[in-house]
């Protein structure tokens, strides 16, 4: 946790800018939130041609993100804008192609390699064992 879904048509983005989208996101989300960057995961789930993202929003693109709940609603407006403006930046599509949303869901009800996640703000110090590796 967080999950950040980015709904794509196929073959419209590349490894390496996957890549780039991912570490921007990590970045952004720890960024914003405090959050460990092993908490972050981002996956790419294609579309063939003729198709649709499986959302009602009307766009080629779609980033569809869960997090934790209990953060404001300011961060999460601010996460999410960040997230997208991200996104178009690295892609080099339109602002207009894509939209997305988060939902959330309480830590108690997730688990992270193995453990319950604590609540946000709340991680000690074994949260952030793993921050200190590059995420090339």
């Amino acid at each position: 946790m967080p999950y950040y879904k980015c709904i794509v048509p196929e073959d419209s983005v590349e490894f390496e800018t996957r890549k780039a989208v991912a570490k921007a996101f990590t970045d952004i989300h720890c960024g914003e939130t405090g959050a460990p960057r092993s908490f972050v995961h981002c996956e790419f789930i294609e579309y063939p041609e003729g198709g649709e993202t499986g959302y009602d929003s009307g766009t080629p693109y779609y980033m569809d993100g869960g997090n934790r709940a209990g953060r404001p609603q300011e961060v999460k407006d601010q996460l999410l804008s960040e997230l997208l403006g991200a996104f178009v930046e690295i892609t080099g599509i339109s602002r207009d192609d894509i939209d997305g949303r988060i939902t959330e869901g309480k830590a108690s009800q997730t688990m992270e390699g193995g453990f319950v996640l604590p609540e946000p703000g709340e991680e000690g110090p074994e949260w952030y064992e793993h921050d200190s590796v590059a995420a090339d």
